[in-house]
């Protein structure tokens, strides 16, 4: 092993890369640390670069594997550098490029993953998903996910009879890095434009509203995104009551789908919209869903209370 890369060094410029330098990252020498999901993004941007570089210069993987265990201390899995070399997998996300700009569709996925939505990791995979009751629902996240993501087809969105949902996944580490801060972090690409906002809100009150009659409310077990909701809708005309709390932590919650029971950690939080302001309500923000999105204009024109229940 020894000798071939001897004789690689003499016939390319500097395979060891000292004319292009790879940092030597801070590990003890007498520690082997193997490739994991937990190693930083841009240490894993760097170490496929490298090994791409390497694999310029017809090197075997056990070659590359060496080389990067004596510049790094890192030892890469064979199947690790098989899957950068061959394309199959790729740490910024492959195909699936992002960019933090202020729109529509990326205000409706901050709002998801604010709501209904969730992140989540599983080996090389950071994803961005919904596990929802309403086809259209899913439907709406998975164009909005596509559209950030710059893919030319929607992501699927599928059955699971275990669980009784629409379920929709994407994956995209850059995006989940950025949806893993804090909403309140995110307020710049909320508050961007009105149609931010209306998106922002819409996607809220796909997952956390219900409508009966004419009340309309909003729950959450977090009080501050219910006061900036407030907030915004307050910026758009539209009035609602200080949330209150409707459920204490500890009590217990049924899924009417599934019939299981579940405890509730937190504080369950609800907030009213006045029922003189629905009609602005369904102009500017409304539903994806249209279970829900069918009950507004009639709300709106004729302040009727239907016999319909809308969860």
């Amino acid at each position: 092993m020894r000798t071939a890369r001897v004789t690689l060094t003499e016939n390319t410029t500097n395979i060891s890369g000292r004319s292009t330098p790879f940092n030597r990252i801070s590990l003890p020498v007498r520690n082997e640390v193997h490739i994991r999901k937990y190693l930083p993004l841009d240490i894993r941007v760097r170490l496929r670069s490298r090994v791409l570089e390497l694999a310029k210069l017809s090197m075997s993987y056990q070659q590359i594997q060496t080389e990067i265990f004596e510049s790094t201390h890192i030892r890469l899995s064979k199947g690790s550098i098989s899957g950068w070399i061959r394309g199959i997998h790729n740490p910024s996300g492959g195909k699936n490029k992002f960019r933090a700009v202020a729109s529509p569709e990326l205000a409706y996925v901050i709002g998801v993953i604010a709501g209904d939505g969730n992140l989540s990791v599983h080996g090389y995979n950071y994803e961005m998903l919904l596990s929802v009751t309403d086809h259209d629902f899913a439907e709406e996240f998975s164009r909005c996910l596509a559209k950030i993501l710059g893919k030319s087809s929607l992501y699927k969105v599928r059955w699971s009879e275990k669980r009784k949902r629409w379920i929709v996944q994407g994956s995209s580490i850059l995006l989940h890095r950025f949806l893993s801060k804090p909403w309140k972090h995110l307020k710049n690409h909320i508050e961007h434009s009105p149609r931010c906002r209306f998106s922002f809100l819409k996607a809220l009150f796909d997952g956390e509203g219900s409508i009966t009659g004419r009340n309309l409310t909003m729950t959450n077990t977090d009080l501050s995104l219910l006061l900036y909701v407030r907030k915004l809708l307050a910026k758009s005309g539209i009035s609602t009551s200080i949330p209150g709390v409707t459920h204490r932590a500890g009590s217990i919650l049924k899924d009417p789908h599934t019939g299981r029971n579940y405890k509730r950690r937190r504080d369950c939080y609800v907030m009213r919209v006045s029922p003189m302001d629905l009609l602005p309500f369904a102009r500017k923000i409304g539903f994806s869903i249209e279970r829900k999105k069918r009950v507004l204009p009639s709300l709106g024109d004729s302040f009727e209370t239907p016999d319909c229940l809308i969860d």
